[in-house]
Parts: structure tokens; C-alpha cells; sequence
């Protein structure tokens, strides 16, 4: 887990971007090289000759693409099917392919010694809960054949990256449906270091998602009402059983740990909690015909940030935390620049400068401060609110401010309202709309998921479709 840094500072000079309104403020230690040198002493931190690797950074993607989602797709085909070249044309990066053949996952780490890790591969259910089902997780789904890369000398952060591929000439995957990768430093088998999470589907159905225009009632007075009407519709051929189709699950693109979850029972028309609030869902039809799953009332949300920090000249690695030389601000329907729904891109470094940089993120209050914790979150943190990654607010300056390691690249990112459990410390709800709005032309695409009930091998949640949309082709 990354956690928060302090450090004092002063500002030295005011850099302006291309943009005109992106300008930086580079800080520095206050007391030369050997405040500097405290700093990254502090980032490495924990350590010593024996120390464990430390988790710096875990991320999943498809095949070789970093724009790719991790879903493996046994039979790729075009997300819009037979709708033609000129949607998928239209269509935004991440929809123009509903999978790959195989996923990479990249764990980044310090650790003062060549670290030497096993990956353990668990099938979940649709909700994530790993299966006890032997059949389904043999305890051989491991991949020894790790490699591991040293860092460039540069670095300061992080030491080693690990790589792999799922699957592999090692590894084969059997059954379709929601799959984590465990990675073990191989000194302790009993607490994994990271969690990766990948879907493997086969495409045995006809599938297809629409969105339309829909509004729902914020719970900050002022904001915008846009929402999304989310309907995930099935044709199955006619060996498969209706029921037994239950769960279609939505995400927003690289945010796998928000599922929106749309579960058949016995009451066709319900509410589900989706960030706080209730929206209705229901399901009618029949997978042999078509079977609708509709979700209601979805926050449209805002087009994500942009923290572009490829730039080593203007970036550079040694330097203590950088910051915005004008603070972020909260928003209800503005954006600035298109982002890149929600992924994080290298493009463009170099190996000998792919490294961590400060950075110091800063939101302005603009009035009295929020009753709830702000957190960031972003493709740096793999879309997470987590608890350290909450900010700290300045009652002199009326302002929010947080430090962290961010990996060299072009990163997403949104700041999020949340309320924290004083005792556990963990997030018991948060929601983007205080800090961001609502915006219909946010460039969000979502993925459906299909998971159908196997009765096979003591039975498993197996993925037999996905579909994708993305809200720049909504229905109006």
C-alpha cells in the first residue's frame, strides 16, 4: 500500500504549459541537498538489508495494450457486433475491442535484494468472493516464471518491476469468469503482496449495452442531475438455461472495483445501492428471446483530470513534491480537456526515465470545507478510494493538499467525497458529485458482463458474454 508524504518546501519558479492555464510550481527542500536526501530517504523508508519487498505499484491490462481492458475473450469479436466499421470508427479506444487473448500484469516494488515472486491464479464468484470449490481452484493454477526487471538508476521509489502474462506456455485457464492473480514474495506464501483482477469470458451469447439520458436527484443541492440509463440486453442459444443467467455486472472502464451489479430474484423490480443512493434496476425477458438487465439513474460524473508528468525535463525524478501552481477546483458540468477514460498511458518514456515522481495534488475549498473526507482517486492508485490516499485540509490557505509517488505517464484522475469509519478507518461511502459534478459529455465507456450459473464441477459463476458502450454514443 502507497502511503502519504510530507515534506517542508519552497517554491523556486513557475513553469507554464502549452495550454496556458496548466502552470507548475516546482518545490524544493528547504535546506539543500540534505533535506533532499531525507526525502527519499523517507520513500525507502522500512527497509533494511533483509526488509520484504515493498508494493509500490500493481497494474492489469490487455494483451500488450495498456489501453486495453483485462478481459481475455476466447472468441474476440467487435463490441458493436454487426453495426458496422463507422461505429466502431466513432467509437472511443477502449470499446473498439471487446478483449484480448491474454492479460500482463506488472507489480512494481523496492525491495534491497532480487525479489523472486509466484503468481497463485483464484476463480471468484460475480461478486468477487474466491470459490472453495477444488475443482474450480486447483491449487497447481501457479506461475513460477516471473520475471524481474531492476529499476533504471534513477529511481528512487521503486527497485524492481515483476511481469507476466495470463495465460501462458506455463498456464492455462479453464474456466471463464472473474479471476484474481495473487502475487507471493516466495520468502512467505501466506500474505500476498498484490491482487490483480482480470475477467476471462467466453462469448457464447448475442450481447449488446445501450445507454440513454436519464437524471437523478444529487445529494448536494446545485448539482448537475445528469444520469445514465444503463440497459444490458442477452440472446442465448436454447441449451442454456434462463435462470441461470442471474448477474449482469457494469463497470466504467479501469474502475474494476466499482461494479455496478444488476442480480435477478425473486422481486423483478428493485432498488440497488449505487454510491449511497438508491437506483431502481429490473429484468424482464427471456435469454432465449432477449433478456434486458436495466439499471436507472446512474451519475453521469464529470470527464476525468489529466496529470500529464511524462516530461522529465519539466518532471524531474530528484526533485522534492510538485504542485499546481493554481489549486484544482470543484466542478458541476465544466471540463477543460479530454481525457483518456480513465487509463494510464507510458507512451512517450523512455526506460531510463520510467520511474516515480512527487507530485503534490491541491484542491481548493472555495468556502467552508466539506463535512466529509476528500480522497484522490485516479489510474495511479487503480481507481481505489483508499484511506491513505485521503487529502488534508489547510484552514489558513482554504485549501486540500496531498502528497504521493505517481508513476511516470499520463494519468486520470477525479476527487471523491467519502465518509471514513473512525474505528476501522475504512470507507463506508463516498461519490464524485460534490467535488465534480455531473457532465453528459464526460467521455466514460462502460463494460457489461454476463455470468451465468454452470452447474458443472459443483457449479461457478462463468462469464459468457460482454458488451460495451461508451457515453459519447448515448441515446438522447
Amino acid at each position: 500500500m502507497m502511503r502519504s508524504i510530507t515534506v517542508p518546501t519552497r517554491t523556486i519558479t513557475c513553469i507554464s504549459g502549452s495550454a496556458g492555464f496548466l502552470l507548475l510550481i516546482l518545490f524544493i527542500c528547504t535546506s539543500s541537498f540534505s533535506s533532499c536526501a531525507a526525502f527519499i530517504a523517507a520513500a525507502r523508508s522500512n527497509g533494511g538489508a533483509n526488509a520484504k519487498a515493498i508494493l509500490r505499484g500493481v497494474r492489469v491490462f490487455g494483451g500488450n495494450s495498456e489501453t486495453s481492458p483485462p478481459i481475455i475473450t476466447r472468441a474476440p469479436q467487435s463490441v458493436f457486433g454487426s453495426q458496422g466499421s463507422q461505429q466502431e470508427a466513432t467509437a472511443n479506444d477502449a470499446a473498439g475491442v471487446i478483449g484480448s487473448s491474454f492479460v500482463t500484469v506488472e507489480v512494481d516494488v523496492q525491495c534491497f535484494s532480487q525479489p523472486t515472486f509466484i503468481a497463485m491464479l483464484v476463480h471468484c464468484d460475480a461478486s468477487w468472493k474466491e470459490d472453495k470449490n477444488f475443482a474450480i481452484n486447483d491449487p497447481s493454477l501457479r506461475i513460477t516464471q516471473i520475471q524481474v526487471f531492476q529499476a533504471n538508476t534513477f529511481s528512487n521509489y521503486f527497485t524492481h518491476r515483476a511481469r507476466f502474462t495470463v495465460p501462458s506456455a506455463e498456464i492455462q485457464l479453464r474456466f471463464s469468469g472473474n479471476w484474481k492473480a495473487k502475487i507471493f514474495d516466495v520468502d512467505d506464501l501466506t500474505t500476498p503482496i498484490a491482487e490483480a483482477r482480470f475477467f476471462v469470458v467466453d462469448q457464447e451469447t448475442a450481447t449488446s449495452l445501450t445507454i440513454l439520458t436519464d437524471a437523478y436527484s444529487p445529494r448536494i443541492g446545485g448539482t448537475s442531475p445528469a444520469a445514465n440509463l444503463l440497459e444490458a440486453t442477452i440472446t442465448a442459444p436454447p441449451q442454456f438455461f434462463d435462470e441461470n443467467f442471474h448477474t449482469v455486472t457494469l463497470y466504467r472502464t479501469w474502475r474494476w472495483n466499482e461494479p455496478i451489479n444488476i442480480v435477478q430474484s425473486a422481486d423483478q423490480s428493485r432498488l440497488e445501492q449505487l454510491y449511497g443512493r438508491s437506483s431502481k434496476i429490473s429484468i424482464l425477458g427471456f435469454s432465449t428471446g432477449q433478456k434486458r438487465f436495466r439499471i436507472t439513474a446512474v451519475p453521469a460524473e464529470n470527464e476525468y483530470r489529466v496529470l500529464d508528468i511524462r516530461d522529465a525535463m519539466r518532471f524531474p525524478a530528484t526533485a522534492a513534491p510538485l504542485r499546481f501552481a493554481l489549486a484544482d477546483l470543484r466542478r458541476n458540468g465544466v471540463m477543460f480537456m479530454r481525457a483518456d477514460d480513465g487509463a494510464f498511458t507510458s507512451e512517450g518514456v523512455s526506460p531510463s526515465r520510467d520511474e516515480y515522481v512527487p507530485i503534490e495534488f491541491v484542491l481548493a475549498s472555495e468556502g467552508a470545507p466539506s463535512s466529509r473526507d476528500i480522497f484522490v482517486v485516479g489510474s495511479f492508485n487503480n481507481w481505489q478510494v483508499l484511506p491513505d490516499w485521503k487529502m488534508k485540509y489547510d484552514s489558513t490557505l482554504q485549501q486540500y493538499t496531498f502528497a504521493q509517488w505517481i508513476r511516470r505517464g499520463r494519468h486520470n484522475y477525479l476527487y471523491a467525497s467519502g465518509v471514513s469509519n473512525t474505528k476501522t478507518g475504512g470507507i463506508e461511502t463516498f461519490d464524485y458529485e460534490e467535488c465534480e459534478g455531473n457532465s453528459l459529455t464526460a467521455n466514460h465507456t462502460f463494460y457489461a458482463l454476463f455470468y451465468y450459473r454452470n452447474p458443472q464441477f459443483g457449479g461457478y459463476d462463468a462469464l459468457l458474454g460482454v458488451a460495451a458502450a461508451n457515453t459519447s454514443r448515448r441515446n438522447r
